[in-house]
């Protein structure tokens, strides 16, 4: 069972790992290559890192739309919901006159309490000085930016 190989089949077999260590080379230098390129325009980046911010507000839309109302011992509070934007169910409560980070922005179709339908906007709200993250009802919040 003796077979004989050819040299020319044998050098190519001994030049292939020296190919796929040069592939292996040319693809680690694309993916680290660059850094020399002017930085984009930083302008933007650097508004974009600004979180807009604003305060709990029991106005009379929010106060209308059943989204704050006045506790037993006085205090005025806004009604949140801590998984989703929602007008009924509330499992949170804020503080009226709070500050908060604004995370993101959703809007909904919602009905009133005649039935028409009406888009609302939500927003997905943080206290400033941290903790829990509640959606709510746009009405209830006056945006401001930092």
């Amino acid at each position: 069972m003796n077979q004989v190989v050819s040299l020319n089949h044998s050098r190519q077999f001994r030049r292939l790992p020296l190919v796929i260590l040069l592939l292996l080379l040319l693809l680690l230098t694309a993916c680290f290559g660059g850094g020399d390129e002017a930085p984009q325009d930083t302008a933007v980046s650097d508004q974009a890192a600004i979180s807009p911010t604003g305060t709990m507000v029991c106005s009379p839309d929010c106060l209308n739309q059943g989204q704050c109302g006045t506790t037993a011992d006085g205090r005025t509070v806004i009604l949140a919901h801590s998984t989703q934007p929602a007008t009924r169910d509330h499992d949170v409560i804020l503080a009226n006159d709070r500050p908060m980070n604004i995370l993101t922005q959703e809007q909904r179709t919602v009905l009133d309490a005649a039935g028409t339908p009406f888009t609302l906007n939500f927003f997905l709200v943080q206290p400033t000085e941290g903790g829990p993250n509640s959606w709510v009802a746009g009405s209830c919040v006056s945006q401001t930016t930092q």
